[in-house]
């Protein structure tokens, strides 16, 4: 079976996670050999002949997963999200279209949010599909508030939970310390946080040294590990500013372990696995939230974006966000600490009810793959 696979598979650890995921899963459920046509969603404009070509070689195309219901302006999507491909050339596309556990992906602080068209667009994509399915309850009910019919919209995991780890030698690990990773999200600052966003982003960097300072205190072995998932310092942007606070304690991939970048569907593993050796996980970007639970590390979301509260709400473990929507410090260091000292206490039993969640996970994408698959 050749499945033309169409997501963000650009520059992110993010997107790699969910494109290495989905095919882990894909091949583990389809029952048959699989081949992928892999088509980069922010970087293809849709046209009859590449249509034609997928119409005569491919048996399905799946759209998704990952955030795909996001305007970049700088995509000049015809769509108004990332899926740009026109009206007329959609109703081309002759072999069976899925669309797979996309996501609502605005930010919280951007005013657009989104243009109308793309809710015009992702309607007529929901006609065409046989199947219709996002991420989370949440980008569920934007979509509903967007005129898409709702009894057609079915909720599966993001499969970024699936990435498979390789094994991977953690720069600098000490036998026996605290080890806690934290991914912050460097780009489009100006929509993560309010107004004037150099200032409110220096709230949240003093809350968080001073809350890994605190927890030093508790616990003298701590190490920080800095989780970028892009490179060329995007997400090392205030790298400098956790570094001056908390000096040899904190290590930075980038730099100790350069050689897993730039992100790629190659390296994606080592990154994971790096998760998946982390005590606690906090995350700024979604899937910093979402691979560490697929490795079953307790985690926490951090920051502004919805999709963070998303995925938590969906894996009942919403209480777990430290979220700045509404306070620039997302409760101060002192919360702050409380928090991550109350999970790291509560980690057996965080890490039995996460396992018992991904279960549910993996059996609601099985049932789902069971109906994609039968309906070729």
């Amino acid at each position: 079976m050749r499945i033309a696979h169409v997501g963000a598979w650009g520059r992110n650890f993010g997107d790699f996670a969910l494109q290495a995921g989905e095919m882990a899963v894909f091949s583990a459920d389809a029952g048959e050999p699989l081949e992928f046509l892999q088509i980069h969603s922010q970087k293809t404009r849709f046209h009859p002949d590449l249509i034609d070509h997928i119409n005569a070689t491919c048996d399905l195309m799946v759209v998704g997963g990952g955030g795909l219901i996001f305007h970049r302006p700088e995509d000049s999507s015809r769509s108004g999200w990332q899926f740009d491909i026109t009206l007329e050339d959609l109703e081309r596309i002759k072999v069976p279209l899925a669309v797979y556990a996309i996501g609502y992906n605005a930010f919280h602080f951007d005013q657009l949010k989104l243009l109308p068209i793309a809710m015009q667009h992702l309607k007529a994509v929901q006609d065409k599909a046989f199947l219709f399915s996002v991420r989370n309850q949440g980008t569920k009910r934007a979509l509903i508030r967007g005129g898409l019919d709702a009894e057609r919209i079915e909720v599966i995991p993001d499969p970024g939970m699936y990435v498979p780890p390789v094994p991977f030698t953690l720069p600098k690990a000490k036998n026996g310390s605290l080890k806690i990773g934290i991914n912050w999200a460097g780009d489009r600052p100006h929509f993560r946080f309010a107004e004037p966003w150099e200032q409110t982003r220096a709230q949240l960097v003093d809350a968080m040294c001073g809350a890994f300072e605190a927890v030093a205190e508790k616990h003298p072995d701590l190490q920080v590990y800095f989780l970028p998932h892009l490179e060329e310092r995007i997400d090392s942007d205030v790298w400098p500013m956790f570094q001056e606070r908390l000096g040899e304690r904190v290590i930075n991939l980038e730099d100790d372990a350069s050689y897993i970048y730039p992100p790629s569907l190659t390296q994606v593993g080592f990154l994971a696995d790096a998760y998946r050796q982390m005590d606690l996980a906090i995350g700024m970007r979604g899937h910093a939230t979402i691979v560490p639970f697929g490795m079953n590390t307790p985690v926490l979301g951090l920051g502004s974006h919805d999709k963070v509260g998303f995925f938590l709400e969906e894996v009942g473990m919403l209480d777990n966000w430290l979220s700045n929507q509404t306070d620039a410090a997302a409760g101060g260091a002192e919360a702050i600490a409380s928090k991550i000292l109350q999970v790291l206490a509560e980690r057996p039993d965080q890490k039995a009810r996460m396992a018992g969640q991904f279960e549910i996970c993996r059996s609601t994408t099985r049932g789902f793959h069971q109906r994609m698959f039968s309906g070729i």
